[in-house]
């Protein structure tokens, strides 16, 4: 212990000794350490750490398959899936809702909530862990039963100010009847799509009748049971799909089930980005680590005297080379310190600018395991950059020392080839994250320059959401309610043009239904028309300044049995019709909310709109007349003059005009519904751009580190040479080739590397294939350049030395 003391002190004086060696490597291990750690926590919190349910690896999602791949599940298949599989210890459904909570004006003021309709045992089948009182269970969901819910902890603290009283307490959610509250949900709970509060899904008549088996909007999620394997669930589910498609032929022909992990069906989309971004801070790691190895074996071969001495006078090299593990050691415990500061930071830039829809990215922290992280990580940075200079520093050779000493030659060629080794390895980590960031940069850019179809900027959405006890769907009283709202906000200030739409486009909201011309019937083995169906009124469309390419635009007279029409998009129009004029052509849809079946005659074609996504292919769809469905939930779109968001509140007030208990549900730009689409993208290509920017300076200082270093050992040499009539030119050349040399090769392996990994970017490129070889060939000439100004500064200073000052010297 004492050796070891003697030894930490030895190393605190030699770095006190030298403050900027000390502080380029502790900023320069905090840079790599911090990287690391802030992007560790981040894929900790989200991909190690168990769900906060009970034995989570148990739980699954099941899905309904159809032509149109993977969904929910009618409440009859639920119901014969619970009967018939044997694979599950339990099967639950769950039907997100938006709700109003308070509108009996019971509370301070109406406020939208996100609810969650669940089935009997949705509680049971998962686990979670209740905070107050009691979860929902078995009898609640019954016909006839009292009507209580559970609230999740946020909204407990935020509307009742986490009161124990809560319990009892009665909530109006828009009905007749109010609900009351029995239990609070514990703070890590709030599934499923972030679920304020939870209601039982009352299971009457209308859930079993034989129609309600082709509507499909029940979430299904389960357990297995005790030693089932996935595999076996699969099995025993895809087996009672296809008993239901034999029993019920038309509504389940086609239809399969699978079965997936719930924490892949939750993670699953985030995981391969957020692998990529650990291994990228991994590099720049690796490459600061090189960069902290140049600077030891530089210290190091400039104590190679001193080394000598002190071996020639009995230091054993075990001692030796102790001494410089435990400066390095020291280093990393400075540079891990500092790391976790960094990361810190890091942290709160995460929470407050990065994207919203990575699950659970609010529960990262710097916990426990994070911190062991940390801990092994300077162990690891020890290891790395220390290991190889203390080895070769006890392995000095004394006879070629203190033989060279005075001659300035410098170091073994060991070295030398360590630090060629060291070269040709960062140019090549430098390449392989230079090009990930230029792939991921032309594909932003490329989605930036994809036409939507809409014009988003200067527009205002609102959605709103009637309670159907007071507005019946299909009923007059939508209709009157948007009528009138409408009426109002076209006459506000600043406001040109105003309508609703039942989902604006980019929101990841659709319907997706079978659709016909009556005139064509469908060939038998032949699959039918799909189209996704858009409820609009008159001026939505004209608000989105969407173009009709074709025909008209829908009218206010287009309603009645005689007048119902109809919009299509290019695509519908292309595959329905290809080579055909659509226009006067008829579409009938199997939908009908009361107000006569959708559908009629198409009097327009407009533009494809991005609805998916920028990203997306374009899909076939259809605008149907709100007058034809007259459904309660709309959301309002406001082409501005001015700030959109300015107008939130005067929307609201008319809102409250006419109807005090309606609360607003979300209310933002749609150009920030469109950015929300490459959100995920260009914070990935932010943090790629950000590593490899800092490889690329790593990289460019270790090569100016590296020849400043060789051309002062080999001053005597090119004083000489100068001496003996060598031009300041040949000698840049000399010095220039051969650490060029050492680039190209780390560019050529670097591409190697590049080639090989840049297909694990395929998920998040658009527009631009892995192998791009517009970005590799930029990468080459950027890094080349970058190489070619590190290396040519020390060596036009040491060609321009006077041989005179040189020999004079010796």
């Amino acid at each position: 212990m004492a050796l070891l003391l003697q030894d930490l002190l030895l190393a605190l004086r030699r770095l006190r000794r030298s403050p900027t060696f000390t502080l380029v490597a502790v900023a320069t291990l905090a840079l790599g350490i911090g990287a690391n750690v802030a992007i560790f926590s981040v894929v900790h919190a989200v991909l190690l750490r168990p769900l906060p349910l009970r034995d989570d690896a148990r739980l699954v999602r099941l899905f309904s398959v159809g032509r149109q791949g993977p969904g929910p599940t009618s409440p009859p298949d639920l119901l014969d899936l619970r009967e018939q599989t044997r694979a599950f210890e339990g099967l639950a459904g769950v039907a997100p809702a938006m709700v109003t909570l308070g509108a009996d004006r019971t509370e301070a003021s109406p406020m939208k909530v996100q609810t969650a309709m669940v089935t009997a045992g949705f509680f049971q089948v998962l686990g979670p862990r209740v905070q107050l009182g009691r979860a929902l269970q078995a009898g609640d969901d019954a016909p006839g039963a009292p009507q209580v819910a559970v609230l999740s902890h946020a909204l407990w603290q935020r509307r009742f100010g986490g009161s124990p009283d809560v319990l009892g307490h009665t909530v109006s959610l828009g009905g007749p009847l109010p609900w009351t509250v029995v239990g609070v949900m514990a703070p890590d709970f709030d599934f499923p799509s972030r679920a304020e509060l939870w209601t039982p899904l009352t299971q009457d008549e209308s859930m079993t009748k034989p129609e309600a088996r082709g509507a499909h909007w029940l979430e299904v999620y389960g357990r297995l049971g005790p030693g089932v394997s996935l595999e076996q669930a699969r099995a025993d589910a895809a087996a009672v799909a296809r008993s239901l498609a034999a029993r019920y032929p038309a509504t389940n022909a086609d239809m399969g089930a699978s079965v997936e992990p719930l924490r892949d069906v939750l993670l699953g989309q985030v995981r391969p980005s957020l692998l990529l971004l650990l291994g990228a801070v991994g590099l720049v790691l690796l490459i600061a680590c090189a960069n902290l190895m140049h600077l030891l074996l530089a210290r190091a071969a400039s104590r190679e005297a001193e080394t000598s001495v002190r071996l020639a006078l009995g230091a054993s090299r075990g001692r030796i080379a102790r001494e410089l593990l435990m400066e390095s050691a020291l280093l990393s415990v400075l540079g891990g310190g500092a790391g976790l500061l960094a990361a810190m930071w890091a942290l709160d830039a995460l929470a407050a600018f990065g994207p919203r829809d990575i699950p659970r990215i609010d529960e990262v922290s710097l916990d426990g395991t994070v911190l062991a992280f940390t801990a092994g990580l300077s162990v690891f940075t020890t290891l790395l950059f220390g290991l190889v200079p203390a080895w070769q520093t006890s392995r000095v050779e004394l006879a070629r020392v203190l033989r060279t000493a005075g001659e300035g030659a410098g170091g073994a060629a060991h070295h030398h080839r360590t630090r060629a080794a060291l070269i040709v390895a960062e140019t090549a980590l430098a390449v392989l994250l230079l090009v990930s960031a230029g792939l991921l940069l032309r594909s932003f850019v490329h989605l930036r320059r994809v036409d939507p179809g809409f014009q988003p900027e200067g527009v205002l959405t609102v959605k709103l959401s009637l309670p159907p006890i007071h507005y019946a769907m299909g009923s007059a009283a939508p209709a009157a309610f948007y009528d009138g709202l409408l009426e109002r906000l076209r006459g506000l200030p600043g406001v040109t043009v105003a309508g609703a739409v039942n989902a604006v486009p980019m929101e990841g909201k659709r319907w997706t239904l079978a659709v016909r011309d009556p005139q064509r019937p469908v060939a038998p083995g032949t699959e039918p028309w799909q189209a996704s169906m858009r409820i609009v009124t008159p001026g939505a469309l004209e608000a989105l300044r969407v173009p009709v390419l074709r025909g008209r635009g829908l009218l206010p007279e287009d309603r009645g049995a005689g007048g119902r029409a109809v919009l299509i998009n290019a695509e519908a129009a292309r595959r329905f019709w290809p080579g055909e004029d659509p226009l006067g052509r008829t579409l009938d849809m199997d939908m009908d909310l009361g107000n006569g079946a959708f559908g009629g005659r198409v009097v327009g074609v407009v533009a494809n709109l991005a609805t998916e996504g920028l990203a997306a292919p374009a899909a076939p769809e259809v605008y149907v007349p709100f007058e034809q469905a007259r459904t309660t939930d709309m959301t309002l779109v406001l082409r501005t003059t001015g700030e959109p968001l300015a107008l939130a509140g005067a929307v609201r007030a008319e809102v409250r005009g006419l109807d005090a208990n309606l609360a607003l549900g979300s209310v933002r730009t749609l150009a920030s519904v469109v950015d929300g689409t490459v959100a995920p993208l260009r914070f990935y290509l932010l943090l790629a751009s950000l590593f490899a920017g800092v490889a690329l300076v790593l990289a460019a200082v270790g090569l100016y580190g590296v020849v400043a270093y060789a051309v002062v050992q080999r001053t005597r040499e090119l004083g000489i040479r100068m001496a003996l009539g060598a031009r300041a030119g040949q000698l840049m050349g000399m010095v220039l080739s051969h650490y060029l040399r050492l680039t190209a090769v780390g560019l050529v392996l670097g591409l190697g590397l590049a080639w090989g990994a840049s297909r694990a970017l395929s998920h998040l490129l658009n527009g631009v294939r892995p192998t791009d070889p517009l970005t590799y060939g930029l990468v080459v000439a950027v890094l080349g350049a970058v190489a070619f100004l590190a290396a040519l500064l020390p060596a036009r200073r040491a060609a321009h030395v006077p041989p005179a000052v040189v020999l004079r010297a010796d």
